[in-house]
């Protein structure tokens, strides 16, 4: 793995800022071993090899085709006399800086390489050179279709190479790298990967002196993870008894190969998933539409450089969630649908990782049941997390309480009640964290609800009517189908009781709109949601501030790609806002209604690009309320901006 970290030419492409400076200390290292006698790495031995025979500017159009005679041409050129840098080693330095991370590198050595190859058109080495350069300009393009055309004319350039030389081993090394680090999904050059790998199994097993057993044993790895990628399992068991008969016999010490202090700098966990690219995901996953699209930019350069299965399955996510937050409904269900295709292709080449289930089964509880009916695929990712023992044990007990909150929420989009209980009172019983623990015990409360013969409340107060009415509106919002059944009636019965009364005929419209929210079908839900959206729009009369809080929760709540309600609820929300801040000892709405309205407000001013408005609101929930839940979520977000 480490070697594949140091030597994937385009590994480099998603090395940016958090590792640039283990970057420098490496290419300091190399820099130091060009001039040593003995080598261990395949980077230094190849390199110094391949850079001696490159720079041999002649007219000669001759290159090696068998490796016996590259070897003599490098040994050859190896006792010329050491001599100052030609400018194309100096393109071949800025090559290698490139691909460590040094972006300015890559346009020096890009220019270089392309005017050698210009002079020189018949210079492999040079071409192959070039062709790696070109693929690394993927890394700083600035949108994906620059990054996968040149990824595409790179991947040509090495083509040509091998077409024409088959047998050199330089460009066999730097394509094969190329293609096994390449998203099947877009790319589909596994096989070419396995090609050239087999081709280097092969030419090491008739000439060993071509690469060290470490080196061989890297190139066997990288081919069985290939065939296995595309189901060749017979190969892939044939290459794996390689690799067992080379580990188990003879001079191969795996432990002292780990203890390298080069390798040891590019030891990166889950194939090249980095910290700093788990940090964009996590940001994306509890941010706003900006978190995603930043995450999203990050990750249209990582993926091109990181295929690994968990990498994939993260940018497809993360494309999912840009679909999500679209104003186009086409784009929306499109994108959806798209990614839940993906993701079971994905999963289906690699059942055995883990990680590709807590991101499936997420993705899963995240889509509308109605739509997509997805949470029965959550439910069997995550039974099968919760039974993988080696996956919990690694990962953490939170992530075991997280897992179980959402196989109760599975449950929940099922109407499982009685089976998302049972789930969530096992989850308590384990001690969760407290924010866990709220919200299962938040749950309970809700789904808690029993029904009550309305007629008793034919003999109350008004006041009693209304209360009791609020509290079922209230518990139906959140997730009670039971209560929002009984609100629409008790609110029914309010309106007819009281035909004048702005709050009934106000609630009795919110309740019809949430009974959308419980629809059997998705034309049941746009008739129920459209018709409460028209009863909402005429029944404010006043600037009743809690009336205009719950239309604008209403507004907030629909997605914009439909409703276009965005600017409604921010208009409602900014009235409310002045009037509690202007009357805190008779206020319209509790605090806590006042915290996540500044929450949600902020988001809204942000969405429709009023960001100086979104960071003033933010800083007035951080000043009122620092340790709130909603203070908590956006304080990363109001540091940034400052």
């Amino acid at each position: 793995m480490s070697f594949r970290k140091r030597e994937d030419l385009l590994e480099s492409l998603m090395k940016t800022n958090p590792f640039m400076n283990k970057a420098k200390k490496v290419i300091n290292k190399k820099v130091a071993q060009y001039t040593q006698p003995q080598l261990n790495n395949m980077e230094a031995a190849t390199t110094k090899t391949r850079n001696q025979q490159v720079k041999e500017q002649t007219t000669s159009n001759h290159v090696p085709t068998k490796i016996k005679k590259e070897e003599d041409l490098s040994n050859k050129t190896s006792k010329s006399p050491v001599q100052s840098q030609s400018p194309l080693e100096e393109a071949i330095k800025d090559h290698d800086a490139g691909i460590k991370g040094n972006k300015l590198a890559v346009k020096k050595a890009y220019s270089s390489l392309k005017e050698f190859s210009k002079k020189q058109p018949k210079n492999l080495e040079i071409k192959a050179y070039y062709g790696s350069a070109t693929t690394l300009l993927a890394r700083d393009a600035n949108s994906v279709t620059d990054k996968m055309k040149y990824a595409l004319e790179g991947l040509k350039q090495l083509d040509e190479v091998v077409e024409t030389s088959p047998d050199l081993v330089l460009a066999r090394f730097l394509r094969g790298n190329v293609c096994y680090r390449l998203p099947e999904l877009y790319f589909q050059r596994t096989s070419t990967a396995i090609e050239d790998f087999s081709y280097l199994v092969t030419a090491f097993e008739g000439n060993s002196s071509i690469l060290s057993e470490a080196e061989y044993t890297e190139v066997l790895k990288n081919l069985v993870e290939a065939c296995k990628r595309t189901n060749q399992l017979e190969k892939a068991t044939n290459y794996q008894e390689k690799l067992k008969a080379l580990k188990h016999g003879g001079n191969f010490n795996e432990a002292e190969d780990k203890a390298k202090p080069v390798d040891n700098n590019y030891e990166v966990s889950n194939e090249g998933l980095t910290d700093e690219a788990m940090e964009y995901y996590q940001k994306a996953l509890y941010g706003d539409a900006d978190d995603v699209k930043e995450a999203l930019n990050f990750f249209d350069v990582f993926v091109l450089t990181n295929p690994s299965p968990e990498v994939e399955m993260i940018h497809i996510d993360l494309q999912s969630m840009q679909g999500r937050d679209s104003i186009n409904t086409y784009e929306m269900f499109g994108s959806a649908i798209k990614s839940m295709k993906a993701m079971d292709s994905l999963i289906n080449e690699h059942p055995s990782l883990h990680e590709l289930r807590a991101i499936r089964s997420r993705h899963c509880l995240r889509l509308p049941e109605l739509f997509f009916r997805r949470a029965a695929i959550a439910v069997s990712d995550i039974e099968t997390l919760l039974k993988a023992e080696d996956y919990l044990k690694e990962t953490g007990a939170d992530t075991h309480h997280q897992l179980l909150f959402d196989l109760g929420f599975a449950y929940e989009k099922l109407d499982m009640l009685d089976a998302a209980h049972e789930t969530w009172n096992k989850l308590l019983k384990l001690r969760p964290s407290k924010d866990i623990k709220e919200r299962v015990q938040e749950k309970l409360t809700i789904h808690s609800y029993k029904e009550i013969d309305l007629r008793t409340l034919s003999t109350v107060t008004k006041e009693k009517l209304y209360e009791a009415a609020k509290e079922m509106h209230h518990l139906g919002a959140k997730g009670s189908k039971a209560a929002a059944k009984q609100s629409l009636e008790a609110w029914e019965k309010a309106k007819d009781a009281f035909p004048d009364c702005e709050i009934a005929k106000t609630y009795y419209a919110a309740s019809v709109a949430l009974k959308g929210k419980f629809a059997s079908d998705p034309q049941e839900m746009f008739g129920e949601t459209i018709k409460g959206l028209k009863l909402l729009k005429s029944c404010i009369k006043s600037d009743d501030p809690e009336l205009k809080y719950l239309r604008g929760c209403i507004y907030m709540c629909l997605p914009e790609g439909f409703f276009h309600t965005s600017d409604k609820a921010a208009k409602d929300f900014k009235s409310v806002k002045s009037a509690y801040e202007n009357n805190r000892e008779n206020a319209p709405i509790t605090k806590e209604q006042y915290l996540k309205l500044l929450y949600d407000l902020g988001h809204l001013y942000k969405k429709t690009s009023f960001i100086d408005k979104a960071m003033k609101t933010w800083k007035t929930l951080m000043k009122e309320d620092p340790h709130s839940e909603y203070a908590r979520r956006i304080a990363h977000q109001v540091g940034e901006e400052e």
